[in-house]
């Protein structure tokens, strides 16, 4: 009996989204955004500055002392990491905290197992 020869695809595929886009990744530390989560404080305002460049898909939790935050926006090149974080430090100063020194940093969706977030 003859048998069937599988050659597509060639290799398994990674770094994919399956969500009908390509999604971008990128983290924003605030610095010290922890004592202002409120609607009108620093990180609703840093989310509202995301969301006019780009169309947010997901927000993880705040990490590293709550200090620094990821998200997925949808687009591969939606977001450019230095234009955001320069319209994030223009922010300036929201409730009382200082964002003038928050970076930005275009990342990829993986996990260290030493460093997942439960």
């Amino acid at each position: 009996m003859a048998g069937i020869s599988k050659v597509n695809p060639a290799a398994v595929a990674s770094n994919v989204e399956m969500v009908g886009k390509d999604i971008q990744f990128f983290t924003v530390d605030y610095v010290n955004t922890n004592t202002s989560t409120g609607i009108d404080g620093a990180q609703m305002a840093t989310h509202r500055t995301i969301a006019a460049s780009g169309t947010i898909v997901a927000i993880g939790p705040m990490l590293d002392s709550n200090t620094q935050q990821t998200f997925a926006v949808e687009g591969t090149d939606t977001i450019v990491a230095a234009t955001l974080q320069a319209a994030i430090r223009a922010l300036g100063t929201v409730d009382s905290v200082n964002l003038g020194s928050a970076t930005v940093t275009d990342t990829k969706l993986g996990i260290l197992t030493a460093a997942a977030v439960s």
